[in-house]
């Protein structure tokens, strides 16, 4: 009984799959006749490509005012929001132990001076002995000489039986004791020349001593003058972290007492562009921004410098694009959050489609496989880079006390060469109510439209945005109708 049941049931089953599939079918035919579209009209005018970004509002230049000494602020010559010029007072330090400094300096300089000229005394002293040494050694030589030619008598008149023994025996003596006295003479100026040499090398030490003192009592001045705390800039003070009575040590590393930045009225926007935009970002694009603080102002800007230097945060890759802003009625201050916009291309009127329309494919059909593609423009060859220069004219930014380099060896970016136009579909009904494709060859995109450079679209024809299936397969994940009918696209 149950082979039977199970050899009647299967039949059974396939003539219903079938039924199923064969009503799926006319189903869709019926649906595809009933579909609604939803079109949108081709329009033309301006159309701007624009590169979002966001950044934080600084001064120009920021330059941290510390000490390089230690001690006890003792007076305070400017506050927050304190106009300040190059070379003006800020603070002043206690200053009795660096003049109690400079006074034990002066005094070791002047024990040095003491000793440089002992030694030169020293040294003359040495000279004048060497001097009469070299008189004594003269006198002994003459001495030498006339008691060596008295022997040479005396013997002779000895060995002619002339002179007495007595006689010669005295002659002798005497010779060898002016060649005694010669040659202690010649030792002591030998002695002399070595005190002398000692002496100059003591001198030499004494000098070394007081250029050591000299220069530690320079050290001293200068630790003393920078008890006085200046200002390196003209700016506006817009920290301070010490007041009267504070202690500063400076030991370790140098206390920042103030902060101040240059001239308010010229402002920076550093903005962090995505790697994806940052091709398209040129030193001559338009800039635009707002902030928080005047949700109402658009602010103008432009792009004074576009740094190489990558930054890395959470894999996303951005590069800093500082851009200069006029901020002459100081509205905008150091750390607001700029929202930026960047006109990176414009057309001033062009024919433009719904991006959605180029997004449109009607149900059942497949895509165009050549679709998006584009043709690369061919390089000149030996020509420079696109889109880079070098030698032109410098940027507004202006350059602080110090910085010595020349803004025109940095690189520039011109606007690289326009990229080619690529092919697109989109769709529009036909005189039977049917979708009908349109070839277009693309052009820039603000998001949302994009140029059509050419193809087979003007003024006013309607194109295919969506239809009726669209609602009904956000219902469905897999976009699979019940009966197994695609009808995603």
């Amino acid at each position: 009984m149950k082979r039977k049941s199970i050899k009647i049931g299967l039949p059974l089953v396939l003539i219903i799959v079938i039924a199923l599939g064969v009503y799926g079918a006319i189903h869709r035919r019926q649906a595809n006749s009933d579909y609604k579209y939803f079109t949108s009209a081709v329009t033309r005018g301006p159309l701007k490509k624009v590169v979002n970004a966001t950044g934080v509002v600084q001064t120009v230049l920021t330059v941290p005012v510390g000490s390089q000494v230690s001690g006890q602020v003792q007076e305070l010559y400017a506050d927050y929001n304190s106009v300040v010029k190059r070379g003006q007072l800020l603070a002043k330090l206690d200053p009795r132990n660096l003049e109690t400094q400079v006074a034990n300096s002066r005094a070791s300089v002047a024990a040095s001076q003491a000793r440089v000229r002992s030694a030169q005394a020293e040294v003359t002293n040495q000279n004048a002995n060497l001097v009469s040494s070299r008189a004594n050694l003269e006198a002994a030589k003459v001495a030498r000489d006339n008691a060596v030619a008295q022997l040479q008598r005396a013997t002779d008149l000895s060995q002619r039986g002339i002179a007495s023994k007595n006689d010669f025996d005295t002659a002798k003596a005497n010779a060898d004791s002016t060649v005694a006295r010669y040659n202690q003479a010649a030792a002591a100026i030998d002695q002399v020349q070595a005190q002398i040499a000692s002496t100059k090398a003591q001198l030499e030490q004494a000098e070394a001593g007081l250029q050591q003192t000299n220069t530690d009592l320079e050290r001293a001045q200068i630790n003393l003058e920078y008890a006085n705390i200046f200002s390196p800039v003209d700016g506006v003070v817009i920290s301070r972290s010490v007041d009267v009575g504070q202690t500063v040590a400076a030991s370790l590393q140098t206390p920042t007492l103030f902060t101040i930045a240059t001239d308010l009225s010229q402002m920076q926007v550093n903005a962090s562009v995505d790697e994806a935009d940052i091709g398209s970002v040129t030193d001559n694009a338009t800039v635009t921004f707002t902030v928080d603080a005047f949700p109402n102002d658009t602010f103008k800007g432009r792009i004074a410098e576009i740094r190489l230097s990558p930054q890395t945060i959470q894999n996303v890759v951005t590069y800093s694009v500082i851009l200069s802003i006029d901020n002459r009625d100081l509205k905008l201050k150091p750390g607001m959050t700029a929202n930026i916009s960047i006109v990176v291309d414009r057309r001033d009127n062009v024919l433009k489609v719904s991006n959605a329309a180029l997004r449109y494919t009607p149900p059942d059909t497949a895509v165009p496989e050549n679709e998006s593609e584009t043709v690369a423009p061919a390089a000149q060859p030996g020509a420079p880079p696109a889109g880079m220069r070098t030698g032109q004219a410098a940027s507004s930014m202006p350059l602080a006390p110090g910085q010595k380099w020349d803004p025109k060896d940095k690189i520039h970016f011109t606007a690289p060469p326009k990229a080619a136009p690529r092919s697109g579909t989109v769709w529009v009904l036909g005189l039977d109510k049917k979708p009908q494709s349109r070839q277009i060859m693309q052009g820039i995109t603000d998001g949302s439209s994009t140029e059509v450079v050419s193809g087979e679209l003007k003024d006013s024809d309607l194109v295919i945005v969506s239809d009726s299936t669209q609602a009904s397969s956000t219902n469905q994940q897999s976009g699979f109708s019940l009966f197994g009918g695609n009808r995603g696209r």
